[in-house]
């Protein structure tokens, strides 16, 4: 089942090219249909033909909510195999795990943790998602007694872990209005388990490590009416990271081929790492390489026991990176900016509107304590080095940025400093715009040094 074309759409419509829909004609709705976009629905079609669209355009990979209200997050929702297909669309959610069996005062920590973990890159904010609650204990009562004070201290979303499924009801019961996600169905539990996911319309984690027995209990719960599911292919069973990342991909090629059974989000589980691993030091990083393979090879979520921030790092870089839209650069506004508080002596760099350009310069300014002007240049997201060689980092387009931003306004200099990459832009830029160009560094990390010896106004 590949991403639905924009022909294939079209074969359905009525064809009429009446305007009604708000576009022109059938084709332009039908391309914006394949492209993803919210368009008004067409008046003409027939209830036959909106079913067939609908499945047109249903994600090979269902959709599910964990949570309520405005802290709910949507997993699922692919379409693709390969990113450059279109793109991915819903980032794995990464939960934290508090087991029932840990002191008061390490719960009590990890929740503060989750909630106040948070990193930037980009100049987007990148946080944890969630708690998972695991029975680790066997007692219900401090399973119920855990989830209690999780979520009397944390209100994101859940997802409640036992294998007992009487230990699920008992600790769903206080956090039902959360909708947590509880974790998880077997062969031998199932209907149990599915009795309560229904009662409290929670989604259902469903695991295996046999692949057909997977595919079996998606098929026989889907069956009854209910698809609120994640699959999981026992990944805290397996030793062998290679076997994991097959796994998870033969699953979700399958779902693409068309596979319902396998259509579903997959979760992976790297918490037993610190079970098996007789040295706990080597623990957080092996948890994290897992991590980060999870993200790469299609797991929607993806719960893990390390609380330490350089191991999760990684994870949230290669979760934005990846989920990210990959035929559009990634870009900042082309404007004006000040770093620190810059006054009309404070140097004015000139870079281009990359957002990796741009934070690099800025965050390395920011870090030294220098304050300064940023001019970024319209290059179309382009790189330093690449907007050179596409002629969209130009003398002329540099003094056309100069001239919008009104910086002669705000110093009382006329000097600039470009990339280092960018010297040869030097004399044509002296020229048309009468200024004093500087050569800055290759790299911004030597700003501070540079305009420590060359920065005289």
């Amino acid at each position: 089942m590949t991403r639905a074309t924009a022909l294939q759409i079209y074969k359905h419509l009525p064809g009429k090219d009446c305007a009604r829909c708000g576009e022109k004609t059938c084709m332009a709705y039908a391309m914006r249909l394949s492209r993803g976009e919210k368009t008004k629905e067409c008046p003409l079609l027939a209830q036959k033909q909106r079913a067939i669209i609908k499945e047109l355009l249903s994600p090979a990979v269902a959709i599910v909510k964990i949570g309520s209200k405005e802290n709910a997050i949507k997993v699922g929702g692919e379409e693709v195999l390969y990113r450059h297909e279109y793109k991915y669309v819903n980032p794995p959610a990464l939960f934290i795990e508090i087991s029932d069996d840990m002191p008061i005062e390490e719960i009590d920590r990890r929740i503060e943790f989750v909630k106040n973990y948070e990193t930037e890159r980009l100049g987007k904010k990148q946080r944890l998602d969630g708690i998972a609650a695991e029975c680790a204990s066997g007692n219900k009562n401090r399973f119920t007694e855990t989830i209690e004070r999780i979520s009397k201290k944390f209100n994101g979303p859940l997802i409640l872990s036992a294998e007992l499924p009487d230990n699920i009801e008992a600790g769903l019961s206080n956090v039902k209005d959360i909708k947590p996600m509880i974790y998880a169905a077997s062969s031998d539990n199932w209907k149990e388990m599915l009795r309560i996911a229904e009662k409290y319309k929670t989604p259902l984690a469903i695991r295996s490590s046999n692949p057909l027995s997977l595919r079996k209990l998606a098929k026989d719960i889907s069956s009854k009416g209910f698809t609120d599911l994640v699959l999981d292919p026992a990944t805290s069973d397996r030793n062998d990271m290679p076997g994991i990342v097959d796994e998870l991909t033969l699953i979700r090629k399958s779902a693409v081929d068309g596979i319902k059974e396998s259509g579903y989000p997959l979760i992976g589980v790297t918490t037993s790492i610190y079970k098996k691993e007789k040295n706990q030091d080597n623990c957080s990083y092996e948890e994290s390489l897992l991590a980060g393979l999870l993200v790469c090879r299609y797991a929607s979520i993806i719960v893990m026991r390390t609380t330490e921030p350089w191991a999760l790092l990684p994870v949230l870089t290669l979760r934005q990176s990846l989920y990210s839209d990959p035929s559009a650069a990634p870009s900042v506004e082309a404007t004006l900016y000040s770093v620190g508080t810059p006054d009309k002596d404070s140097p004015l760099i000139v870079t281009t509107n990359f957002a990796l350009t741009y934070y690099s310069v800025s965050n390395d300014l920011g870090g030294a304590g220098i304050s300064a002007h940023i001019l970024v240049v319209d290059t179309g997201g382009l790189a330093v080095t690449v907007a050179l060689a596409a002629e969209k980092f130009t003398a002329s387009a540099i003094k056309e940025a100069l001239a919008k931003s009104k910086i002669e306004e705000k110093i009382r200099h006329k000097k600039m400093i470009i990339p280092g990459a960018a010297c040869q832009l030097k004399t044509d830029l002296e020229t048309a715009t009468g200024w004093t160009v500087l050569t800055g560094p290759q790299d911004s990390s030597a700003l501070q040094a540079y305009l420590k010896e060359n920065w005289k106004t």
